[in-house]
């Protein structure tokens, strides 16, 4: 986790393609906290029409990345999300 500070610069970097923010969040004010997530969620790929997605689910311990298979995946198949612009977290019905 990194806190949103203004004269950060980390959207000009290459980590900028990596990190979340939550949509719930992110949809009441930019300025939020930004999660980085490693694990699974790092071998995804983009795809229009994805296999799973991600479910953001908060609790005593801390805010958790959930992957979620949306259909059977098989074998060898490859796991996709559909990445987003980070503006577009607004709609968040659209991601979860």
């Amino acid at each position: 986790i990194f806190p949103f500070e203004p004269e950060q610069t980390i959207d000009e970097t290459g980590i900028f393609k990596y990190y979340f923010v939550s949509p719930l969040e992110y949809g009441k004010s930019k300025n939020v906290n930004r999660y980085l997530v490693f694990g699974l969620a790092s071998f995804c790929n983009h795809a229009e029409k994805s296999n799973a997605c991600v479910e953001w689910v908060e609790n005593e311990v801390g805010l958790w990345a959930h992957l979620i298979a949306q259909k059977d995946i098989k074998e060898g198949e490859e796991v996709t999300l559909f990445y987003t612009n980070i503006d577009e977290y607004a709609d968040a019905q659209k991601f979860v």
